[in-house]
């Protein structure tokens, strides 16, 4: 009996077991065309958005990722290489295996000659190398890493950078940011090569706005994803740039004409998009070079009606900020030869983030040069949000304001900046919701037959700039070389306007909504430094001993319970 019994239950668990299996097998079958994945954790930081899995869909052929994260790195960047495994893995899914990648080490096996060629070759395709520390046998090492990738697809070569440095992070900070930003960085680097320009952008002209080589390098990088034209306003019909998902006015220095004005204004009744680099003083570093200070003089736009309307008014001043970039100032002579020297320069505000909007997320600080501040006036119907805005330790000279190149020998301080009203006035300001035209009250339909009219528009957005100089590139006249934009060749640093111009018109005129995935977070959670190192020996112990002594336990236990069961058997 006692043997049946044993054949039974044994016939049993074998079936049990072939039954699981089999629905096992099933399951893998049914589901062999199917992905998906469970992410439990609070950002969702292992999920691809609607719009990144789109762009993912859309890539036709085999696109590779030469990514040199590869190598002996420091924890955080060991961090940054596995999160970036992780979400190419994710695009390669939805890209139907077309996105393929390889991590690598490019200084493999190379000479300090060849390692200093590697750099040099990685940078000229738009690769920025960063130095770090590595701890290697107690000592500590600098060492030089590329984070980031060259992408080859359809026969062309792009380049992403995956690290982000901000104005003010600590290194991990900057390792957490970086992480955030992937999505972005990878769908906009999709959204490059699979290169859909069917939308259009504008750059107004005829008002004395700044040249062809003055935004050369915004408008190359505006035309890797729209068709951007420079379009002359005084010689076209108002039908004409509704043609135009977004309009750039950068810097008019002249009046802008009753007719002009009309035509921007029922532009953004219809649902365009502008976005306004204004300046109130004219100031210029030229001005400098014959004599030591100028004076200001104010821009006859005559513009202040509109934003007034619009709910925004720009400041007569000019801002002095204590945070600010530097200019190159005659010291003295060495052997008849000029010797200059770099001083800061208050008048040249540089403006970090200080929040996490899609628009500024990320970005290095923006460089502004003589820029005026902005005030918000009170309209329920607008939502105004600060983008930037200057430091604590600002101030506004009132127009006309005196410009003195003495004043970058001063020696600066805190305390001149702390009075009262002085400090963070706004730099450049998003405005969304419901505009009413300046000419709503004026407008008469009858002396003017045959001209569409609007009166207002729901749901629009625009942005204004107190800066021209924004989106302005530094250029040599006499060789025409143009410089990157943000880029400052006297004190060879970058600044981050060139992404930031980017980010608004993305924001303005792209419906993919892309720009939406910069305004991913994820928290960063921190160990407490401190209490490791008290505690190492105590951790240490319990992760070593403690899931031995579990694994012991539950042989003893089920050693016991085997024998009872199969005793009474």
């Amino acid at each position: 009996m006692k043997k049946n019994e044993n054949k039974n239950y044994k016939f049993q668990s074998i079936l049990e077991f072939l039954i699981i299996a089999g629905i096992v097998l099933l399951l893998n079958l049914v589901l062999a065309d199917h992905f998906f994945r469970l992410d439990f954790s609070k950002e969702k930081r292992y999920s691809l958005s609607d719009a990144s899995k789109k762009m993912a869909a859309k890539v036709d052929a085999a696109m590779y990722f030469k990514v040199y994260l590869e190598g002996e790195f420091p924890a955080g960047f060991k961090r940054l290489g596995k999160s970036v495994k992780e979400i190419l893995d994710e695009y390669r899914v939805y890209s139907n295996n077309n996105i393929q990648y390889e991590f690598i080490d490019p200084f493999t096996g190379a000479d300090t000659k060849k390692h200093g060629e590697i750099i040099q070759e990685l940078g000229a395709k738009g690769l920025q190398p960063t130095n770090v520390q590595v701890n290697k046998e107690d000592e500590f090492a600098q060492k030089i890493i590329v984070p980031g990738a060259l992408v080859y697809y359809h026969g062309k070569e792009l380049s992403i950078n995956f690290l982000k440095n901000q104005f003010g992070q600590n290194p991990e900070e900057v390792i957490n940011s970086s992480i955030e930003l992937l999505e972005y960085e990878i769908s906009n680097l999709l959204r490059k090569a699979l290169l859909d320009k069917s939308k259009k952008i504008a750059i107004i002209d005829d008002h004395g706005e700044l040249g062809r080589w003055d935004i050369a390098e915004a408008q190359a990088m505006l035309g890797d994803f729209y068709q951007v034209e420079r379009l002359p306003l005084s010689i076209q019909v108002p039908e004409k740039l509704n043609e135009y998902t977004g309009i750039i006015i950068a810097k008019p220095r002249f009046e802008l004409p009753g007719f002009d004005k009309f035509k921007i204004d029922q532009y953004i009744m219809n649902g365009g998009k502008v976005l306004w680099l204004l300046e109130s003083q004219h100031a210029e570093m030229d001005s400098l070079r014959s004599g030591n200070l100028f004076v200001t003089t104010t821009y006859p736009t005559k513009l202040e009606d509109m934003l007034f309307r619009y709910g925004v008014r720009l400041n007569p001043g000019i801002v002095q900020d204590l945070q600010c970039n530097a200019i190159p100032v005659l010291s003295g002579m060495r052997d008849g030869v000029p010797q200059q020297k770099l001083l800061p320069w208050p008048y040249f505000p540089v403006a970090a983030p200080i929040i996490d909007h899609p628009i500024v997320k990320g970005i290095d600080p923006v460089w502004f040069q003589f820029s005026a501040a902005i005030d918000t006036l009170a309209n329920k119907e607008i939502k105004k949000t600060i983008l930037l805005q200057s430091s604590p330790y600002s101030r506004i000279i009132s127009a006309p304001a005196r410009v003195d190149l003495n004043v970058s020998r001063l020696d600066l301080q805190p305390e001149m900046f702390r009075r009262k009203s002085t400090g963070n006035f706004p730099l450049a300001v998003l405005l969304e919701g419901t505009f009413h035209s300046i000419f709503e009250y004026r407008f008469d339909a009858q002396k003017n037959p045959g001209i569409a009219f609007k009166n207002k528009v729901e749901n629009n957005k625009m942005i204004v700039i107190a800066d021209g100089d924004v989106i302005r590139n530094q250029f040599k006249q006499s060789t025409g070389e143009v410089f990157p934009l943000g880029f400052d060749r006297y004190t060879n640093e970058q600044f981050g306007n060139k992404k930031f111009i980017q980010n608004c018109i993305d924001y303005l005129c792209d419906d993919s909504g892309i720009i939406e995935i910069r305004a991913k977070e994820i928290t960063l959670r921190l160990l407490d430094k401190g209490k490791i190192k008290k505690e190492k020996l105590y951790w240490t112990v319990i992760n070593t001993c403690l899931p031995i002594v579990f694994i012991l336990l539950f042989g003893v236990c089920n050693h016991y319970i085997r024998k009872r069961k199969y005793t009474k058997i």
